[in-house]
């Protein structure tokens, strides 16, 4: 049992708390002492009294060395670890170790290896390689800015390698958080040859695209092959996706159905390692993939072989490398808001509270919901993300990002992505869940709508378009009606929506420039259009619900704005009214092959609508400045809607590569 705990928050002050149950928590005196024995005294400064234990605030020498292992002794004789805390998240500390340089990670040579790994915290950093079936632990060397290195002589372009890495007392064994893939539901990280990688032919398409030029596809890797009527060989997997030529009743499938309904961008939800699918028996589980446990390892359940860290490399590129053939570019949901548990992540393990938000008594902040924020604020984190995201354009060709739940993030680290991104390729996207959560940044720098000002070029949900059209999303709204699915009081805020929220009074003004506003009636998340009718419009047939969702899916492609579909909008998809799906199985979750074929005339309206789109110019106006000259939205009697765009606009029409 710990009777006594001791903590660095700030240089030269040492909080020790002591418990009641241990000689009333009475302490006379402390020292400090490390590991050689030298001995520093420590003048008690306050005492505070809680139910439980009684904490003491300490004065110590305020040049302790963050690499250096420290013990906290007191008058009974007890002692206990001094552990580095909050003192990681001051300027202090950032001062002096943070790392610009681009080596983090096991870089491969084929006579040797480099591994760096940043941890100034700890007191020893020891590499353990396994190569050829032998495993062999070397000791690094701590360098400059608190980062550790070996290089490793021989060839180890199949080696795998974990740290063990020593603070606070302990020992802990860990991944490397910059490594580009693993073993098996991430029991060690991967040396890789990103030659091995590259020579994999990944052409992507060519021509000039703006944001409002994009209409959005959203789909499950999984999802997209898992019923048998894909016709895929393999299903639910990198692979399954990347099959073409695969049909059911005669109409295309996976890969071959998604180019063929005209999209330029299709959305991947979640393709980096997540926690809670086993990677060796994929079909026991399911889950989305919300719940990250390594940025830049793809998911091991949608290989071929999770054991083998190539195979997921490989086929993840040559899955990019399928949809680019087609003329379709590729956009990552990524999840940089959170882990899915702070305990046991390469980020704790490394540098405890260094990467995660924390509140002045060491409590994690929760605005993501999901038991951590991810803080984004800190240098190294902030240059992690930038890292990621940037390695992920290079060694795949990805061409956007979508950020679940993006508020939870800085605005300084979002506009440093996108930065960064069009260095690579200027017309990548960037955009996200910019909703104002309660996560312990100031207001000011979250990444969230209310600050789309100072984030130019970046994208945000519009959920004003949502709930206007469909009507409110959450659990106690689903009778809610939208203007499309029969409530015309909302006739006037319809017209809002409809020029992507850009005009001031007397609408609503939430972006400065349309190719913000990323319009889309559902997503992954809550119900499907279709489902939710099944509560808000009830008393109708199903002939007029379909009337319903073909003015739904014909509002969000020739609306100003970014359009975003939901795989199975196009062909009314359900869930079973299972409003949040992110576990619920393949059944509820795949793509259904037979509902597809039943709605094929709905699908094929879907085709001319973004046909329509693609054609004509005039309803992917790139500025405020030409929505406002050239569109004219107003009532007649009925709250009928009119949405007119003058005739007098150049129609640009656009000769687009790949599938139309």
């Amino acid at each position: 049992m710990k009777f006594m705990r001791a903590f660095l928050d700030e240089p030269g002050r040492i909080l020790i708390c002591v418990k009641k149950d241990f000689f009333a928590g009475k302490v006379d005196w402390f020292y400090l002492s490390n590991s050689e024995g030298l001995m520093s005294e420590m003048t008690i400064i306050t005492v505070e009294e809680l139910d439980s234990e009684i904490r003491y605030t300490c004065s110590c020498p305020g040049t302790l060395s963050m690499h250096e292992g420290y013990f906290v002794r007191q008058s009974h004789g007890y002692a206990c670890p001094l552990r580095k805390r909050l003192i990681v998240k001051t300027d202090a500390f950032n001062d002096k170790y943070d790392y610009d340089g681009d080596d983090l990670g096991a870089v491969y040579h084929r006579y040797h290896t480099d591994f760096a790994v940043w941890a100034p915290t700890s007191e020893s950093v020891t590499l353990k390689v396994t190569n050829n079936g032998r495993s062999k632990a070397y000791a690094m060397e701590r360098t400059e800015s608190g980062v550790w290195r070996m290089s490793v002589m021989g060839d180890l372009k199949h080696a795998t390698y974990t740290y063990l890495i020593k603070r606070n007392g302990i020992v802990v064994e860990t991944l490397d958080p910059y490594a580009l893939s693993s073993t098996g539901n991430g029991r060690e990280s991967a040396v890789i040859d990103t030659d091995e990688i590259t020579r994999i032919y990944n052409a992507q398409p060519e021509g000039h695209i703006d944001a409002v030029d994009a209409v959005i596809y959203e789909a499950s890797v999984r999802d997209m092959t898992s019923n048998s009527h894909t016709g895929s060989h393999t299903h639910g997997t990198f692979t399954a996706l990347s099959e073409t030529e695969t049909s059911f009743r005669g109409a295309p499938t996976g890969l071959d159905y998604i180019a063929s309904l005209g999209v330029t961008h299709v959305q991947l939800q979640p393709v980096m390692d997540f926690a809670t699918v086993d990677e060796f028996q994929p079909t026991k589980s399911y889950n989305w993939g919300y719940d990250p446990a390594q940025f830049l390892s793809p998911e091991g359940s949608y290989s071929s072989d999770p054991d083998d860290p190539y195979a997921r490399v490989k086929e993840l590129r040559s899955m990019v490398a399928a949809f680019h053939d087609k003329g379709l570019r590729v956009n990552l949901d990524v999840v940089f808001n959170h882990l899915y548990m702070i305990v046991g992540s390469p980020f704790d393990n490394l540098v405890p509270f260094y990467f995660f938000r924390y509140n002045a008594n060491a409590y994690p902040s929760n605005g993501s919901f999901c038991g951590n924020d991810f803080a984004s604020e800190m240098p190294m984190a902030r240059r992690y993300i930038i890292h990621c995201i940037t390695t992920l354009m290079k060694l795949y060709g990805i061409d956007g990002f979508r950020f679940d739940l993006m508020g939870i993030l800085d605005v300084d680290t979002m506009n440093e992505v996108l930065k960064a991104a069009r260095k690579i390729n200027p017309d990548v996207m960037i955009y996200g869940e910019g909703w104002d959560l309660p996560t312990l940044l100031d207001k000011d720098l979250k990444a969230n709508i209310l600050n789309q000002a100072k984030m130019p070029g970046i994208g945000h949900f519009n959920d004003f378009y949502r709930d206007i059209l469909k009507g409110r999303t959450g659990d106690n709204d689903k009778y809610d009606q939208g203007y499309v699915t029969g409530d015309l009081s909302k006739a006037f805020a319809a017209q809002s929506a409809f020029v992507a929220n850009v005009l001031k009074e007397p609408y609503l003004y939430r972006f400065d420039e349309p190719g913000q506003s990323i319009n889309g009636a559902e997503t992954h998340d809550n119900g499907t259009v279709w489902d939710k009718m099944h509560y808000s419009n009830s008393n109708e047939d199903r002939a007029t619900r379909q009337k319903r969702q073909k003015m739904m899916l014909c509002c969000q492609l020739v609306a100003q704005g970014v359009p975003f579909l939901h795989a199975g909008m196009e062909f009314c998809g359900t869930k079973n009214d299972n409003f949040n799906s992110y576990n619920a199985g393949d059944a509820i979750n795949g793509v259904d092959w037979v509902r597809a074929s039943i709605n094929a005339s709905i699908i094929e309206y879907t085709r001319r609508c973004t046909a329509l789109r693609r054609r004509y110019s005039a309803f992917r106006l790139k500025t405020a400045a030409e929505i406002e000259r050239y569109v004219r939205v107003s009532l007649s009697e009925g709250n009928i809607l009119f949405y007119d765009i003058t005739t007098r606009i150049p129609i640009r029409i656009r000769r687009w590569s790949g599938s139309s």
